[in-house]
């Protein structure tokens, strides 16, 4: 009895690390400046219409360019500045950075493996690949469960968060491009939240630019797409389905790599 407990405990421990595995294998083909050698970056950040939005706002004055300054230190420090703006407005600030902390996922992907090591992981085979099942077993985290798709080529299709009130299906598009070596890279991803008659869509469609051998965002198109249902009021009427487009851009510039320069700023306090 003893051996056979074993024997099963050693399966389950192998299926495990095995599932944990595979999906190191998927970060493993896919592109990330980190493993190139990238440990310290700045750069800046435009989203189109942004400053003349700002400027409706007469307490701030008038501005001519309002903009980013990121600086990154590896393995996960960063620091985000508001450019062009008067002194104080801190809370203006920080609702500013909130709009694109998001969107820095695409220059400095976070370990895809990592964000998943606090969950029970479980393979299902699909017709077209595979289905890994991210369980919380401990039920202590917001979202209890995840469920993964790989297509035949073990590449990334889909992240289904099941929570309690909201189910959210993100959808991964990759290629490799000529500085990537081979190396899978992002190029859009399109997240759906909510239900049918209900519901928004988010896709973001980036656009890179090669530097010195490694590759980076130059923009990204963002399109919002809100569906939502007006109830008849009258006798004889039907619902309307409505539909609601917002599109912005984002723009990144100025890579300066491996200067020492975030480091600086964010260590020593240098601007410099």
């Amino acid at each position: 009895m003893k051996l056979l407990n074993f024997l099963l405990l050693f399966l389950f421990s192998t299926t495990t690390f095995a599932n944990i595995e595979e999906l190191e294998q998927f970060e493993i083909r896919s592109y990330n400046p980190q493993v190139r050698g990238v440990k310290d970056l700045v750069f800046e950040v435009r989203v189109d219409g942004l400053t003349d939005l700002l400027s409706k706002n007469l307490a701030l004055g008038k501005l001519i360019d309002v903009y980013y300054k990121v600086y990154w230190l590896s393995p996960s420090e960063f620091r985000i500045e508001v450019m062009g703006l008067p002194n104080g407005f801190a809370e203006v600030k920080d609702d500013l950075r909130n709009l694109i902390k998001g969107k820095l996922e695409f220059v400095l992907p976070e370990n895809f493996s990592s964000k998943f090591k606090d969950y029970t992981l479980k393979v299902e085979p699909t017709i077209d690949g595979k289905l890994i099942k991210a369980i919380d077993a401990t039920y202590t985290m917001a979202v209890p469960e995840l469920n993964i798709y790989f297509d035949k080529d073990n590449k990334l299709k889909a992240i289904e968060s099941m929570a309690p009130m909201s189910k959210v299906r993100t959808e991964f598009f990759h290629s490799p491009k000529a500085w990537s070596n081979n190396k899978l890279v992002t190029d859009k991803v399109v997240s759906k939240s909510g239900v049918e008659g209900n519901s928004l869509t988010v896709t973001n469609e980036i656009d890179y630019l090669a530097l010195d051998g490694l590759g980076f965002p130059s923009k990204i198109q963002v399109k919002n797409v809100q569906e939502y249902t007006v109830l008849a009021t009258k006798k004889g009427e039907k619902n309307k389905l409505l539909k609601k487009e917002q599109g912005s851009k984002i723009i990144f510039s100025k890579y300066e790599v491996n200067t020492g320069k975030a480091k600086r700023f964010i260590v020593d306090g240098i601007l410099k």
